[in-house]
Parts: structure tokens; C-alpha cells; sequence
């Protein structure tokens, strides 16, 4: 399973046009912008890939408010099993964020979101009902685990 939790179990996947153009970039890492919302986990909510800001991948470092870089960057594909390349079937997903430079000239893709804080009361509700037996997926690290469930548990 991808670090995109219920996206794959619904096998989330929606018919794009990608422009060559577009497509030629997906393999230039020079592209990234290192804001690491593709790294962190996301379920599917209400149509959307909704980021959880409290379960990154355990390789992510932030390094500030926007720029956050991967532990293992240069060895990733070969180390993990959970890391999505940019690449055709990735971004049919959704896998990445509507401002990703990879994705945001491709006509009606819709990507990864964060909630906004007029929804979060409820995103989180439906996440304590989802996730109360969920084992710890492997790319999630030990101690955000148990913050992220202590978090639902705790909700009013």
C-alpha cells in the first residue's frame, strides 16, 4: 500500500489528457519545489485526496514551513516500496497537490488537498471512525502513529 491510504483500496483513478509537453517533465527532479505534501498520507473524503498533516512518511525532514526533503531521496525507489514517482498512473491518482509543478498546467486534474478549517471538525470525525483497529502503516513513524490516534481519540 502507498503512503495514499484509501486511494488505493478504491483504486482511485480519473481519465487525463496529459499533455506531452507536460508528461516530458515528469522525469526532471528538477521540478519539485520540495514542498512534501506528496509525502504525507491522504484519504479519500468527500471526492478528494485529503492530506492528514499528522502522518508524513517517516524518511520526510522538514526543513521549514514550505520546504521539506526526504531522508533518502537519492535511494528511495530502491529502499521503499510506498514512494509514487511522478509518472502517468501516479497523477491520473491525484497523488499530488493541485500546485504541484508537475501537474498544474494539466487540464481537470484534481490532486491532493489540504482541509480547510471549516471542514476539519468533521474530516477528523470521520477519520476516528475509519482508522480505531488500523495497524501502523509502515511509512508512518512509530511515535506520529500514536500522536495521530491519541489526536482522534481525544476528539469532542
Amino acid at each position: 500500500m502507498s503512503i495514499n491510504l484509501l486511494a488505493d483500496i478504491f483504486k482511485r483513478k480519473r481519465a487525463l489528457q496529459i499533455p506531452e509537453q507536460i508528461a516530458r517533465k515528469f522525469s526532471d527532479e528538477s521540478v519539485c519545489r520540495q514542498c512534501g505534501q506528496c509525502c504525507y498520507s491522504s484519504v479519500l473524503y468527500e471526492d478528494r485526496l485529503v492530506i492528514i498533516p499528522e502522518l508524513p512518511c517517516k524518511y520526510l525532514v522538514k526543513k521549514s514551513d514550505t520546504v521539506a526533503v526526504c531522508a533518502i531521496y537519492p535511494n528511495r525507489h530502491q529502499l521503499v516500496k510506498w514512494c509514487n514517482p511522478v509518472n502517468q498512473s501516479t497523477v491520473a491518482k491525484g497523488l499530488f497537490p493541485d500546485d504541484c509543478p508537475y501537474v498544474k498546467d494539466i487540464p481537470g486534474y484534481v490532486g491532493k488537498t489540504q482541509m480547510g478549517d471549516s471542514g476539519k471538525k468533521e474530516f477528523y470525525m470521520t477519520l476516528r471512525r475509519t482508522f480505531p483497529n488500523q495497524m501502523r502503516p509502515e511509512y508512518i513513524s512509530e511515535s506520529d502513529w500514536d500522536k495521530f490516534l491519541l489526536k482522534l481519540k481525544n476528539l469532542t
